[in-house]
């Protein structure tokens, strides 16, 4: 598989939680947590945390979102700003017959916490407010009525309390590590199971699963494309999906533009 590019790293770690419609092997069930597992779990979080993208970048696409015999569209166009200290990753979902326009600004730092700054039209036809500060612990927002939350979009698991390394795993083909992220305050998702390819750092497989253990989203890139775009490798799409409301979304990219 082609390296996914860091300067598109935040759309690949962006959609972590999905069901993906092909069958992968079971995971196995893993015991207590050891202090080993512990510390190599917080350093792998680090460093993804800390993966600034390589250079600005813009890329347009649109929000396939189905539901039951539902189907509806939405342009959106995401856009990395680099700074000295941090980078910033804007989602514009565009205002469609039956939804205003959303804005959402999700501020990276190599050392701290992401900040979240979103906006909702009224109807489709209002401009968008000022950007107000979102809370992580309430950036359960779904971004345009997708499958997408705020704080998935922010990769807000990578800043959960707890971070443990499992055993090294081969998924789609790729070696990887095994990160598995925990916060027991969670309002639905309490466990964030990812397997992180090596070579790239990119997210291609995860599960997301609620207190009682029941899984509730599952991702993967398993059935995407890569095209080389001015010697750069970029992904063509991504699934997600929700196991409770049966809704999924795809995310595709138009890599001409």
């Amino acid at each position: 598989m082609p390296k996914i590019i860091r300067h598109f790293s935040p759309l690949v770690f962006v959609a972590c939680f999905a069901l993906s419609a092909f069958a992968v092997p079971p995971r196995q069930e893993e015991g207590p947590a050891t202090a080993a597992e512990l510390s190599a779990g917080e350093a792998l979080a680090e460093k993804l945390r800390s993966a600034m993208p390589e250079e600005n970048s813009e890329i347009h696409g649109k929000l396939i979102i189905k539901s039951g015999d539902d189907e509806r569209e939405i342009p959106v166009v995401c856009r990395v700003t680099l700074y000295q200290d941090k980078w910033e990753t804007d989602y514009e979902a565009s205002a469609t017959a039956q939804t205003g326009a959303e804005h959402l600004t999700v501020t990276h730092t190599a050392t701290g916490p992401d900040q979240y700054l979103y906006a909702r039209a009224a109807s489709p036809s209002a401009a968008l407010p000022k950007l107000e500060t979102v809370a992580p612990a309430d950036a359960g927002i779904p971004l345009a009525g997708s499958d997408f939350s705020l704080a998935e979009l922010g990769l807000e698991f990578l800043h959960w309390p707890e971070q443990r390394e499992l055993k090294d795993e081969m998924r789609l083909g790729q070696p990887c590590y095994v990160l598995e992220s925990s916060n027991p305050h969670g309002r639905e998702i309490v466990r964030v199971r990812s397997d992180i390819d090596k070579e790239s750092g990119g997210v291609l497989i995860a599960e997301a699963y609620d207190a009682q253990g029941k899984m509730v989203k599952r991702f993967s890139l398993h059935g995407s494309s890569f095209k080389k775009i001015n010697g750069h490798w970029q992904l063509e799409k991504m699934d997600i999906s929700n196991r409770k409301t049966g809704s999924q979304t795809e995310l595709k990219f138009d890599l001409n533009k």
